[in-house]
C-alpha cells in the first residue's frame, strides 16, 4: 500500500460509501437505510462507528458498541467490519480493530468481543493473529415478529457468494 488510511469517527455523509463496502461483508442495504440507521447509532455514546480512508476514499469501516450482561459486566462488540478487498492484506482492517480495542479501554472495557460465521475463515485468522481466541462455537437464530412475516428476516443473513 502506497498510502496509510486514516481512521475517523463516521459522519452521515458516510452513508453510501458505508452502503458500498457492506456488499463486500455479504449485506445489502441502500444507503438511504444505512443513513437512518447511522443517525441513531452515531449520537450515542456507547457505541463507534469508524471509517478507514485512503486519499479521502472509504476503504473500511467497524462498528463497536459496549455490552453489559449480568453474568460478564461491560465489554465491547465488535458489530461489524469490513475492508474493501482491493485493500486487504495491508494493515487496513488491524488499524480499525486497534482503534476499537483503544476505545475500548477509554470505555473501561478489557474484553472485545465478535462473532464471525463459519465460512469466513480468512477473517478468523486474521483475528486469531490480532491475538483472539475461539472460545465457543455456537447456533445464531432469529425471529421474525413482523405481522408480515419475514420482511427484514433476510437482512441478519449474510450472501457470501457474493
Amino acid at each position: 500500500m502506497t498510502h496509510v488510511p486514516d481512521v475517523r469517527v463516521a459522519q452521515p455523509a458516510d452513508a453510501d460509501g458505508i452502503a458500498q463496502l457492506m456488499v463486500q461483508l455479504g449485506y445489502q442495504s441502500p444507503a438511504s437505510a444505512v443513513a437512518t440507521r447511522l443517525a441513531r447509532i452515531l449520537p450515542r455514546q456507547d457505541q463507534r462507528f469508524l471509517i478507514a480512508e485512503i486519499d479521502g476514499r472509504p476503504v473500511g469501516w467497524l462498528h463497536a458498541a459496549v455490552w453489559e450482561f449480568v453474568e460478564t459486566g461491560p465489554f465491547v462488540v465488535i458489530g461489524g467490519l469490513v475492508v474493501d478487498r482491493a485493500v486487504r492484506r495491508q494493515g487496513v482492517g488491524r488499524l480499525l480493530m486497534r482503534s476499537a480495542e483503544a476505545w475500548a479501554v477509554e470505555q473501561g472495557c478489557s474484553i472485545v468481543r465478535l462473532w464471525s460465521s463459519d465460512a469466513r475463515t480468512d477473517a478468523h485468522r486474521f483475528y486469531e493473529r490480532l491475538g483472539y481466541a475461539h472460545i465457543k462455537t455456537q447456533y445464531s437464530f432469529v425471529k421474525s415478529i413482523d405481522p408480515d412475516g419475514r420482511r427484514n428476516f433476510d437482512d441478519f443473513v449474510p450472501r457470501l457468494d457474493r
